[in-house]
C-alpha cells in the first residue's frame, strides 16, 4: 500500500467511527427521552431482599392479577412483585386476544395501573 491509499484507509476508518459513535449516542439519547418516569406509592429504601416484598405489598397477588389482566384484556402468562426504578410494582405479563404481549405494572400500594407497554 502506498502512503495515499494508507492515509485514504485510515480517513474512511474515521469516518465510520465517528459515525458510529454518534449513531450510538443518538440512539441513548432518544431511548432517555422515551423512558416514561414512573412514580409508586410505595418506594424501598436501600436493598431489599426478595423475600421481604411480600410484606411490604399493600395488596394482594391476586387482586393485581385482576386489575392487569383488565386493563391489557387479555390472559397473565408470567407475573412477579419487584422493585423497579425504586418503585414497589407487581409486573404482568399479559396476552391479548389479538396474541400481542403486553407488560402490565401496578402500584403494589394502591393497586392502580402505572404502566402498559407492549413486550
Amino acid at each position: 500500500m502506498n502512503k495515499n491509499t494508507s492515509k485514504l484507509s485510515l480517513g474512511f476508518t474515521l469516518v465510520a467511527l465517528a459515525i458510529a459513535f454518534s449513531a450510538g449516542t443518538a440512539r441513548a439519547e432518544e431511548d432517555k427521552k422515551d423512558e416514561k418516569k414512573i412514580v409508586a406509592s410505595i418506594q424501598p429504601k436501600g436493598k431489599v431482599a426478595p423475600a421481604e416484598l411480600p410484606g411490604l405489598a399493600k395488596i394482594s397477588f391476586a387482586d393485581a392479577l385482576k386489575t392487569a389482566e383488565t386493563a391489557a384484556a387479555g390472559t397473565a402468562i408470567k407475573g412477579e412483585l419487584e422493585v423497579e426504578g425504586g418503585n414497589l410494582m407487581y409486573s404482568f405479563d399479559v396476552v391479548t386476544a389479538a396474541k400481542k404481549v403486553l407488560e402490565v405494572e401496578i402500584d403494589a400500594g394502591n393497586g392502580k395501573v402505572l404502566d402498559i407497554d407492549a413486550d
